[in-house]
């Protein structure tokens, strides 16, 4: 018989098996290297993005509200308080980077109603630090640099095609000089009258400009964050192609001594089978078995292999679930310290106390207290759409927002105000896919009279005698509609007088039969409890709703405050 040529069957074997690894190991280095570069490209990305969301943010809250501090200044023409607010301005918020600086409001302009100049500073990058020119109230023009000079123009036209298209009157641009960035921010300051786009852009000064405030923010950390993503993408993706040719090499040896091995007896894979077992019954989740044939041993090994994976997955999710519940606990815990506790607070004519119990472990119901100059007493009750933790962080950002606008008016604010500024941060927070009802009020406890605004929320009862009231009055909810606006009602309070803010779980919550507590047992429950102070009231109106419904697991997160006047 003629000797047949051609590589023998081990030396196929052997050759398939490793140019199948090397395959196998060149792809995955490939992706792995795509992969890490992706990494990297998205994470830079989102940091430029809350970068710029941060300056964003701080460019419309603070360029309104600088505008409201240098309103006085230059209604009284007081030049040198408003150069000296200025500086100190630019000067506060510069800060390090990554070892390069970041300078956050650079260029501050300030301007009278008639469009000239009041004062002038920037923050230069050399030694000169920041440098303020004063104004002697002439137009804008080259000398104080081309970065001023086009910003303003800029400002201008923005507010003439806002005041054609009825667009806000809080300007915003970007402008480069020079290779840098800059965000900047417009703001006309008007008195006895409402600000206006067209208002600011007019050459003929209407009586109620003031004067305009112009603030350019710092956009070259954005650079810097590139660099430094850029840098560290090409090491990482240097290292992962060392890591990989190293692993590499070490399953193509693996894989030829394994084409090595193949023909030898039967008994290998069933002793490599029963080795597996044992490594798993000693607890090493990660053993697994070749599998290299299509026959019962074959069949054995796969599902093998499928059970140890089962395992490993009923391992991780029961895992998974202890940590969600454990963070949920958490989140409860949290959002329990963002409403006060349950004892009763006396503020001499009035005494009152709340109730908030969620459905879930975390809930979107919420209410607050604050006291207020002049004795007075500011009381929050909301309601988020839904309960759980997207409902809960809600509520976070309702509380958030109720404590920057208290510290932004010196605990003076109006509860119109108040709702207005809590309506913007959740419309956009939320962007609409949350909304929240809202009822706010604000006591007099010497005048005994409370004044309320409302938000789409159910509107409270108030008990004079054996009759009842509501304080009804209307508004677009928080988060619905982005300048929404407000109106605020007074009405005189009598001692004896008995408040009730709720939310509408309370009186939505049903008993075996799907029948709802209702309106109607609601009041019945709060006229049977009405001489009680405030305490045994609202215990008593709960233990009534709680004998109602029994058992019956809760659709909604319950929120009750109960005041009394004396």
């Amino acid at each position: 018989m003629a000797k047949r040529g051609g590589l023998s069957v081990s030396l196929k074997m052997i050759a398939t098996t490793t140019l199948l690894v090397v395959g196998i190991i060149v792809g995955f280095g490939v992706l792995n290297v795509m992969n890490i570069r992706k990494v990297f490209d998205d994470t830079t990305a989102a940091q430029i993005k809350v970068f710029r969301d941060g300056r964003e943010l701080l460019g419309d809250f603070g360029t309104p509200a600088f505008a409201r501090a240098v309103e006085p200044m230059l209604i009284n023409r007081q030049d040198a308080e408003m150069i000296a607010l200025l500086d100190g301005a630019v000067r506060q918020d510069t800060r390090d980077l990554g070892g390069k600086r970041d300078y956050g409001l650079k260029l501050g302009v300030i301007l009278d109603g008639n469009q000239g100049l009041v004062a002038h500073c920037f923050e230069d990058a050399g030694s000169a630090g920041v440098r303020c020119k004063p104004g002697s109230h002439e137009p804008i023009s080259d000398t104080l640099g081309k970065l001023t000079s086009d910003a303003w123009k800029a400002a201008l036209a923005a507010w003439t095609a806002a005041s054609a298209g009825k667009g806000d009157v809080l300007v915003r641009f970007d402008q480069s000089d020079g290779g840098s960035k800059y965000r900047f921010f417009a703001f006309p300051v008007f008195v006895n009258g409402p600000a206006s786009a067209a208002g600011a852009a007019a050459t003929e000064r209407p009586d109620a400009r003031q004067g305009y405030v112009v603030l350019g923010y710092d956009l070259a950390p954005i650079d810097t964050f590139a660099g430094l993503a850029e840098e560290r993408k090409s090491q990482a993706s240097t290292e992962a192609v060392v890591y990989t040719g190293a692993v590499g090499v070490l399953f193509i040896l693996i894989g030829t001594l394994l084409a090595i091995f193949q023909g030898l007896s039967i008994s290998r894979p069933i002793k490599q089978l029963a080795k597996r077992a044992d490594q798993i019954s000693r607890g090493d989740l990660a053993a697994r078995v070749e599998v290299k044939s299509s026959d019962e041993i074959g069949v054995l090994g796969e599902n093998f292999n499928y059970m140890a994976d089962q395992i490993v997955v009923l391992l991780q999710q029961t895992a998974e679930k202890a940590r969600i519940e454990q963070e949920l606990e958490v989140a409860r815990t949290i959002q329990e310290t963002l409403v006060p506790p349950p004892d009763i607070v006396d503020k001499g004519t009035l005494r009152f106390c709340g109730y908030f119990q969620p459905a879930s472990q975390t809930g979107g119901d919420w209410w607050t207290w604050h006291d207020l100059t002049g004795g007075k007493v500011l009381l929050v009750i909301g309601d988020v759409t839904g309960h759980g933790v997207p409902s809960a962080m809600i509520t976070a950002a309702a509380k958030a927002a109720c404590d920057v606008a208290r510290a932004v008016h010196n605990d003076d604010v109006t509860v119109s105000r108040l709702l207005e500024i809590m309506n913007y941060a959740i419309f956009e927070s939320a962007k609409r896919k949350f909304v929240m009802t809202c009822f706010a009020s604000i006591i007099d406890t010497r005048r005994r009279t409370i004044t309320y605004a409302n938000a789409g929320h159910n509107f409270p009862y108030l008990l004079r005698g054996n009759e009842f009231a509501t304080m009804m009055i209307r508004g677009n909810r928080l988060g619905d509609v982005r300048e929404s606006q407000y109106e605020a009602k007074t009405i005189e309070l009598s001692p004896g007088d008995v408040l009730i803010w709720y939310t509408d779980g309370i009186v939505e919550c049903e008993n075996r039969s799907g029948e709802e507590w209702g309106e109607k047992r609601f009041r019945a429950a709060v006229k049977r409890a009405a001489s009680l102070d405030s305490a045994q009231m609202r215990d008593a109106i709960v233990a009534d709703s709680r004998d109602f419904y029994s058992d019956v697991p809760r659709k909604d997160d319950i929120t009750m405050v109960v005041g009394r006047i004396y």
